[in-house]
């Protein structure tokens, strides 16, 4: 967990700023409950991994959106 701001706030903050918007957001979390999946989604991630987190699934995630 992050002190003061939690990534769902900072991803909605990268995409209301026109310099970040298109920064792809991929939240790596110990949150595994599906509505935190959702809104992570709904705030403009690309995707929602969960920890422990498998490095093979982390590096295809990554090299999809950056193709």
């Amino acid at each position: 967990m992050m002190p003061d701001i939690d990534g769902f706030e900072v991803c909605r903050r990268l995409k209301l700023a026109e310099v970040t918007r298109t920064i792809p957001v991929v939240f790596l979390s110990a949150k595994t409950e599906e509505a935190e999946k959702k809104r992570g989604l709904e705030v403009g991630a690309i995707g929602y991994l969960c920890k422990p987190v498998d490095p093979g699934e982390l590096l295809a995630e990554v090299s999809s959106h950056l193709a």
